[in-house]
């Protein structure tokens, strides 16, 4: 009966750490749109998000490792490795097309806002994933 009553708390507690997680995913997207939509220095709005995108996938991703077995901590990186290889291409894959499209300058804030916002875009999904898993 112990063990299944510590079991259960871990169960929760995991259950209550991943939604606050993704709540934390809602809380900043949320908070980007805000920051958008006050129509000034967009570009800083569009990289903060990509930056905290970045960081929220590195804690969803060691809290993910943290919970799992040896065999499948291994599993993960290798999951992992190939996403990053999917994420390079696809950050150049939007600069490129960002690029050809014409309706922004290279180099402008504009354009810059354009690829943080995809990019950011990207890699919340990696981390709803992650957290999905957990």
């Amino acid at each position: 009966m112990m063990q299944k009553s510590i079991l259960l708390v871990f169960v929760l507690a995991s259950m209550y750490c991943n939604s606050q997680t993704l709540e934390t995913v809602y809380k900043m997207k949320s908070d980007y749109q805000k920051c958008l939509n006050k129509g000034q220095n967009m570009r800083n709005c569009a990289l903060e998000y990509y930056n905290q995108s970045d960081s929220l996938l590195n804690v969803s991703y060691k809290n993910l490792k943290s919970k799992i077995s040896s065999k499948e901590q291994s599993k993960l990186k290798k999951e992992q490795l190939e996403w990053l290889k999917k994420r390079d291409q696809f950050f150049q894959k939007v600069y490129s097309d960002t690029k050809k499209e014409g309706n922004f300058i290279e180099g402008t804030q504009d354009f810059e806002m354009i690829i943080y916002d995809e990019q950011a875009k990207f890699v919340f999904g990696r981390v709803k994933e992650l957290i999905n898993k957990g």
